[in-house]
């Protein structure tokens, strides 16, 4: 009897491989087993929204692990090797930095009366990377922590301006290549903390139409208004005494501050008068 049902059961096996549809399966196994899940039930049904979800995560992820973009300088990107570098001596430069950038890039020492270091001693790959870099304009670092590969971050952060500016990359404020002053500021840039004078009055002080705040100003010096010289030293470093004693209205007034009359900023006049 027990050997009976062994063949019974091996019967049935081989006639459930040799059946073809999924649906034949299980009229045959629930012909002689009960409790045989029916193909496709709810059961068994793969829920689209449960994939759709997979997917939408597998997307997220690879866009987080995607290969940041390159960026490269057109010449390696050309192959123009000898654009830069002299083939017939081993690759050395085919003339010295800056020069050599100066073939296609603009010659700074024309454009700023103040020169950033690097700029001035022509060591543009100081803060380039002349093949290529994962920083937009081929930079070697990003933000402040290409700064901090010269500067010294503690004696930066020592600064008073520093201290209560909000801004964490230096070349929203100064300009990586040169300035009018000595701390190489971007224009405008004291306008993101300052009012911007032009929107106020309809004259404006020669310095303040120019753009020129550190003509004046300092953010280095603690004081009021951080001025660079006090009372008529200020004005009369640029206006000549002579002339401006000359004038009737300025006769007697000794050394009273110009600004008790004149606003240093703009007017509604030509003579900036309160």
């Amino acid at each position: 009897m027990h050997r009976l049902n062994k063949y019974i059961f091996l019967l049935i096996v081989v006639f459930v491989i040799i059946t073809c549809s999924t649906q034949k399966h299980y009229k045959t196994l629930s012909f002689f087993f009960d409790g045989v899940p029916e193909p496709l039930s709810d059961s068994l049904k793969v829920q689209n929204d449960t994939l759709d979800i997979d997917s939408l995560h597998i997307l997220a992820l690879l866009k987080q692990n995607s290969i940041p973009e390159i960026f490269y300088h057109v010449p390696f990107k050309e192959k123009e090797c000898a654009s830069c570098h002299d083939q017939a001596t081993m690759g050395s430069f085919i003339q010295p930095q800056p020069g050599l950038c100066y073939q296609c890039h603009d010659d700074f020492n024309t454009n700023y009366k103040t020169l950033h270091g690097p700029v001035a001693a022509g060591f543009c790959t100081e803060c380039h990377n002349p093949h290529q870099s994962k920083e937009k304009y081929l930079l070697i670092e990003n933000g402040e922590k290409l700064c901090f590969t010269c500067h010294d971050s503690e004696e930066v952060k020592e600064n008073q301006f520093h201290n209560i500016a909000e801004e964490t990359n230096c070349v929203n404020c100064h300009n990586p290549h040169g300035g009018e002053n000595q701390f190489v500021l971007q224009k405008g840039a004291c306008f993101k903390c300052h009012d911007d004078f032009k929107n106020q009055y309809k004259y404006l002080h020669g310095p303040v139409a120019g753009g020129f705040c550190m003509e004046c100003h300092t953010p280095h010096i603690e004081g009021t208004g951080n001025l660079i010289r006090k009372g008529q030293d200020l004005c009369l470093y640029c206006h000549d005494k002579e002339l401006v004693f000359k004038n009737e209205n300025h006769q007697d007034i000794d050394d009273a501050s110009c600004t008790e009359c004149h606003n240093p900023h703009g007017g509604e006049n030509r003579f900036i008068l309160y």
